[in-house]
């Protein structure tokens, strides 16, 4: 069940009061969950888009992001194993600054809590091909292509929930749409998530999903059981009109597309993806993995000889 809270980044602490009995959130709302590393500040510096094989398709042929059945162009965070590690650091220094050691002394703890479904960059369940940008270098193409060369505006678009799942959405605009989208609030009202210098940084309320440890006194401890939690994240949610001609797009080289192209696997458990295939999981998975393999060999030929074809015309220059 989807649920829909418009302007707000509502936190874990006010969704227990705000959901009702009914949905299947609060079974999971109102458990008691050991202690664990919350909340936890992460600098996230790249976005990803997940799709199907109809959408991989349909991006590298026109070389650019639409969203052809609604405005809005969806990316979520792809956390870094070194934005984990300096988010442990910081996590240990303003929490247990007694226990807080050098950075080269202290042992690894939280990639033993982030187990959410956002931290599994091997899984999706929204399809079998990723595209991974800088967010810096995302902004600048849009900036660029929709905004006139003005800064985009980041606004609170809302807090989606379902079952298990807390996304915090940020609406990303064009400033001549200020009056459209006025009555979301900018980002700066969120508790929870900021823009700086190309980054969004996330305070992380829920990272586990599966809790199988608990956090005492800085010190992981195994439990004897484990507990279902909700988990939360972050989407960026690029405003792309599709009712102008022509349509709204970030548009990036075909060249660049491919460097960011990853398969990944669907998830075993649930499965978002709509896209109708014979082929099982596995079949698709190792399909797109050949796909992207040979772009990328294709990709690597072609630079190669672009590479052969500039040295000769350079010593052409330089030979009398």
């Amino acid at each position: 069940m989807k649920r829909f809270i418009t302007g707000q980044h509502v936190s874990l602490w006010r969704l227990t009061k705000r959901v009702t009995a009914q949905n299947p959130m609060m079974k999971y709302l109102i458990k008691k969950i050991p202690p664990y590393p919350t909340p936890v500040e992460f600098w996230v510096s790249n976005v990803a888009h997940v799709t199907d094989e109809t959408g991989f398709k349909g991006i590298l042929k026109s070389e650019q992001f639409r969203a052809p059945k609604s405005e809005l162009s969806w990316w979520d965070l792809k956390i870094k194993k070194e934005e984990i590690r300096a988010a442990e650091k910081n996590y240990m220094k303003r929490n247990f600054s007694n226990k807080a050691k050098e950075p080269n002394e202290q042992k690894p703890f939280l990639e033993t809590f982030t187990t959410s479904p956002l931290f599994q960059l091997k899984k999706s369940r929204y399809g079998n091909y990723r595209f991974t940008f800088p967010l810096a270098e995302l902004m600048e193409w849009y900036k660029e292509q929709n905004c006139g060369g003005k800064e985009p505006v980041l606004r609170v678009y809302g807090t989606v929930t379902y079952k298990q799942q807390i996304v915090y959405t940020v609406l990303i605009h064009s400033p001549e749409d200020s009056e459209r989208f006025g009555e979301y609030p900018l980002l700066e009202a969120s508790e929870w998530v900021r823009y700086q210098d190309g980054k969004i940084i996330w305070k992380a309320q829920a990272i586990c999903e599966t809790h199988r440890y608990q956090f005492v006194s800085g010190e992981v401890q195994r439990l004897k059981t484990h507990l279902f939690y909700v988990w939360d994240q972050v989407s960026l949610v690029f405003h792309l009109p599709n009712r102008t001609k022509p349509c709204k797009a970030v548009k990036i080289p075909r060249q660049r597309l491919i460097e960011a192209l990853e398969a990944c696997k669907l998830d075993r458990k649930i499965d978002l993806l709509r896209y109708k295939s014979p082929k099982n999981k596995e079949e698709r998975f190792f399909e797109a993995k050949m796909k992207v393999s040979e772009l990328k060999r294709e990709l690597e030929e072609e630079v190669k000889e672009e590479k052969s074809e500039a040295e000769n015309d350079i010593k052409m220059e330089v030979d009398p």
